[in-house]
């Protein structure tokens, strides 16, 4: 091949556009460059391949056959290349710092660990403090600037937060009764509380069930609640040991060993428990735009 210059990214980036397009014309203005000094570009890489890429039809310029096994691989240069610009954006990001995240415990135990190892490797040098918290306190903490992030559930007619900026994790759940395995509530489809009325009962004990069980109990009488835990693992442990029922999030036993092991089993909860909790990060509407947040939180959508 003589003259003209050699293989580079602005003729590959033209071949992309005319094959997204499928016209010479619309790739040209997308472009801003006149149609003629991209035709001109794409005849010199075509001339360094030896073959041509495109022909042109009455449905436009489409790939010959040898441009649709070699076209391919030119998006795949211009993918690697943004592969690459991005790490190099990342190394350039110094990001640093201190994240404080308060977050409610079923994301505590099932999110964070794998999303901050994740972080960590990306950004080292931002130090990142965990509190577990229920819903009402981590909303608390944020409005008086203790927090930087806060993660909680949501359910979808609950109001939107004051001042607060909020951005859905793309993450839902339901929630179960779990019982001992063979146990005969297995046999219905979906539980109501009345139907536990008699049964021990282990409290996971968080505002978010005591409000739903305070009212229940304020007009059914009293639950029978023989153990109270902080810890999911101990209620599934616990109940696996035959000493109650629970109640738990979907989310919080997917993948759970203790449930594939069938020393337990999970039913769907009936009314009031029927809906679903969304997930979703909230900050300080006034710090919505900071880069470690955002990064942070993409990190959490990942």
């Amino acid at each position: 091949y003589k003259g003209g210059e050699h293989m580079n990214f602005e003729q590959l980036i033209y071949v992309k556009s005319v094959y997204e397009q499928e016209s010479m014309i619309r790739a040209s203005e997308l472009m801003h460059i006149s149609q003629s000094a991209m035709s001109q570009s794409i005849a010199n890489l075509e001339t360094e391949l030896g073959y041509s890429l495109f022909y042109r039809s009455r449905k436009g310029t489409i790939p010959t056959e040898i441009g649709k096994r070699l076209i391919p691989k030119i998006l795949e240069i211009l993918e690697a290349k943004e592969h690459l610009m991005l790490e190099v954006e990342r190394l350039q990001t110094h990001i640093t710092g201190k994240l404080t995240i308060a977050t409610i415990p079923t994301l505590f135990h099932k999110l964070l660990p794998k999303v901050i190892s994740q972080f960590k490797v990306d950004y080292p040098n931002v130090d990142i403090e965990v509190i577990e918290s229920d819903r009402e306190n981590i909303i608390k903490m944020l409005r008086n600037n203790e927090i930087d992030l806060g993660l909680i559930g949501k359910k979808e007619s609950d109001k939107t937060m004051s001042l607060i900026h909020e951005f859905p994790l793309n993450l839902s759940t339901n929630f179960k009764l779990i019982v001992p395995a063979k146990s005969k509530l297995t046999f219905k489809d979906t539980v109501n509380l009345e139907d536990i009325k008699d049964y021990p009962f282990i409290l996971y004990d968080r505002s978010f069930y005591h409000h739903h069980l305070k009212k229940f109990e304020e007009e059914n009488g009293e639950l029978k609640i023989v153990f109270r835990t902080h810890n999911p693992i101990v209620l599934l442990r616990t109940v696996a040991e035959g000493l109650g029922v629970g109640m738990i999030s979907s989310y919080m036993i997917e993948d759970e060993p203790i449930l594939n092991d069938e020393y337990i089993e999970a039913i769907p909860l009936g009314h009031p428990f029927d809906y679903s909790v969304y997930f979703t990060a909230i900050v300080n509407d006034n710090r919505k735009n900071e880069t470690s947040l955002l990064r942070f939180i993409d990190y959490l959508k990942k």
